[in-house]
């Protein structure tokens, strides 16, 4: 299989934009091995072997996430992930599959994920969950193999 294209946001010259926001993501607060989490379950649910084959090769790095980045998929039924985790999971869910317009993210949900998370991290969850649907969906579009910012 061959890239259909340079990635469009290299294309378009906005990848540092993309990186200035994904700093203030990483700065918000929530736990860098949360959002490997979270960017994982999102690559599953959209099929992006990029973005899946990425998010387990830096989460074999970190010893906190190795062992259980393999159970993302399965995380309802696991018990490795305190409440926090699995609301911010569930919202991922939520939000990747928007199956019910304004209801997908129910209001019983939106009250679990704000028992755990402060409005900072709250909007970088949002944030965040919604810029790996982008990516997910750029890499599948275009058939991106390979991050180019790492050729």
């Amino acid at each position: 299989m061959v890239s259909r294209m340079k990635n469009p946001a290299l294309v378009l010259g906005v990848n540092s934009a993309i990186q200035t926001m994904m700093g203030s993501i990483y700065q918000s607060g929530i736990s860098f091995e949360l959002l490997e989490y979270v960017g994982l379950r999102v690559g599953q649910i959209n099929n992006c072997e990029l973005c899946i084959g990425e998010a387990i090769v830096k989460a074999k790095d970190n010893p906190v996430t190795r062992d259980r980045i393999e159970h993302v998929l399965s995380w309802r039924d696991s018990k490795l992930f305190n409440e926090s985790e699995q609301a911010a999971l569930e919202l991922t869910e939520a939000i990747t599959r928007l199956e019910n317009k304004y209801e997908s993210v129910s209001d019983e949900l939106w009250l679990k994920v704000e028992t755990h998370f402060g409005e900072k991290e709250k909007a970088a969850l949002v944030l965040f969950i919604s810029v790996m649907n982008m990516f997910t969906r750029l890499n599948v579009a275009t058939r991106q193999l390979m991050p180019e910012w790492e050729q």
